[in-house]
């Protein structure tokens, strides 16, 4: 086993279920708790919130406060019933600067004994010399006849399982998740409607809909923005998709809303579009206030309107 691994790949695609089977296939022999969640050798953080420095150092100032232990203290520890101890960071993006700094020590002098498995989206997000000491596993999106299989096994309509095939874009994760939460895949589409509407808005619709980050505790607001970018970049994705021609089959709702405001673009506007989205990602999981960066990026983004 290497010390580190950074499993990367698409939200959605599976990185997190692969860190907790091997976490499992590592932790859970004979003899040994039967669920991760409470097994004294495991540690995990899987929370949308941003990972601060005081989770991962060794003395934290103010304490872990999302777990009993910081990442240092716990892996500096032997292994209490297994033969290791195993530490998951999921969505490592969401680490802070200085927390990855500190991370590093880590990284560079493991304790013995030990596996780190960070998951991540956005590997461009993290300090290189990170990722330089993780042994990294991409992976790829799955088939659509796996993906349709794999829907159809947990729901009975094939033509369901179908049409999440085709926004799942090989992301079994997305698929699960929209199948058990039917209020987040219409979230979801909303958001994807309003921020693409914005293109053509002008300065005032634009700072006015951006406002709206802004009405509420920093910390909940950053959870808001996530959402609404989450959703803006699938819609980004599949426009892309669109102008390459190479989106598979889905709704004819979506995909005339997609033709429509695609044709309302410059060439490079999507591309550059999924870009900024993906920017303004990284600064509020760096703690910039969220309303100031859906500002910045929605304006940005504004087109001309067509005549």
């Amino acid at each position: 086993m290497a010390h580190a691994y950074c499993l990367t790949g698409e939200e959605g695609i599976g990185k997190t279920a692969l860190a907790r089977a091997l976490a499992e296939e590592l932790l859970l022999g004979e003899g040994q708790p039967r669920r991760l969640e409470v097994h004294p050798d495991f540690w995990s953080d899987d929370r949308p919130e941003a990972i601060s420095i005081d989770e991962i150092r060794f003395h934290p100032e103010r304490g872990a406060q999302a777990h009993d232990q910081s990442l240092q203290q716990f892996l500096s520890l032997k292994p209490f019933v297994a033969l290791l101890r195993v530490a998951l960071l999921a969505n490592a993006e969401r680490l802070t600067e200085a927390a990855q700094n500190c991370l590093l020590k880590t990284l560079e002098e493991p304790p013995p004994n030990t596996v780190l498995v960070l998951t991540t989206s956005y590997p461009d997000h993290l300090l290189p010399t990170c990722l330089s000491r993780c042994q990294i596993i991409g992976m790829s999106p799955l088939g659509r006849p796996a993906v349709v299989a794999f829907i159809a096994s947990r729901q009975g309509s094939a033509e369901e399982a179908e049409a999440l095939a085709g926004l799942a874009h090989g992301r079994p994760g997305w698929a699960v998740r929209a199948l058990t939460d039917r209020e987040w895949a219409v979230r979801m589409d909303r958001w994807a409607e309003e921020l693409a509407a914005l293109a053509f808005e002008d300065v005032d619709g634009v700072l006015g809909y951006a406002a709206r980050f802004g009405q509420g505790p920093q910390a909940e607001m950053r959870l808001v923005a996530s959402d609404a970018l989450r959703g803006f970049t699938a819609f980004l994705r599949d426009a892309m998709l669109l102008q390459a021609g190479l989106l598979s089959s889905m709704s004819g709702t979506r995909k005339a809303a997609l033709e429509t405001w695609v044709r309302g673009l410059p060439a490079d506007h999507v591309r550059a579009s999924l870009a900024a989205a993906q920017r303004t990602q990284l600064l509020i999981d760096e703690n910039v206030n969220p309303r100031l960066a859906m500002e910045v990026m929605l304006l940005d983004l504004r087109v001309r309107r067509l005549a």
